[in-house]
């Protein structure tokens, strides 16, 4: 049995979320408020196990609540239910402490899969916010997008090019106007890029990696 302490300024969002929490065999007690003054003073004065927090709340950022929770209680587990999407505040969440992330337009089986994940050590995150953050992530550069020129040569793409038409090696030469023992070496060269072992797995591999041929 776990002790829930609910932090969200919303009333009528706040008291559904109340009585769905109340209703689950394993919380023996709910708390909730919608301020950080409140939270902080009922995270000092009671044993909280889990914390549910909003990020817009009465008195400010509910991220206040989140960093003084971790001064108090390192382990407590903490999920954020919130309809803030901005990247910055998504990561300053997470930074802070939180461990979860839920929209609030998920429905309440989706939010009792979260907290049964956080108490298990994992990190639930909406569908839709786990985009935001990849896109957030790809945007900022932590992650390198291929483009076809990074993966092949230029004259590599131009032997594939061919190959997908269904030419021979003495024709891309011809065609090319490149040694006959050259063709070889790019096409060992596209089969080591593309990780393939023969003409129709390159053309596979490098149609859905959106190199255009």
């Amino acid at each position: 049995m776990i002790s829930v302490l609910v932090l969200e300024d919303n009333a009528v969002l706040c008291k559904k979320l109340v009585h769905t929490l109340s209703d689950w065999h394993f919380i023996s007690k709910v708390y909730s408020c919608d301020s950080n003054f409140e939270a902080k003073n009922i995270i000092e004065t009671n044993f909280v196990d889990l914390l549910i927090v909003d990020l817009n709340v009465a008195d400010g950022d509910g991220i206040d609540t989140i960093k003084y929770s971790k001064l108090k209680n390192q382990g407590m587990p903490i999920i954020v239910t919130s309809a803030v999407t901005e990247p910055s505040r998504i990561i300053a969440a997470i930074q802070a402490g939180a461990i979860g992330y839920i929209h609030k337009s998920d429905s309440s089986i989706e939010i009792e899969f979260a907290i049964n994940k956080v108490l298990k050590g994992q990190s639930p995150i909406s569908a839709e916010i786990a985009y935001i953050l990849c896109q957030r992530v790809k945007d900022s550069g932590l992650i390198k997008v291929e483009k076809q020129q990074d993966i092949l040569t230029d004259r590599e793409l131009e032997v594939l090019t061919l190959i997908s038409k269904g030419l021979s090696n003495v024709e891309i030469s011809d065609i090319l106007e490149i040694s006959k023992n050259t063709v070889p070496v790019h096409v060992r060269n596209i089969y080591k890029k593309l990780q393939s072992s023969n003409r129709t797995e390159a053309v596979y591999e490098a149609r859905s990696m959106g190199i255009s041929l």
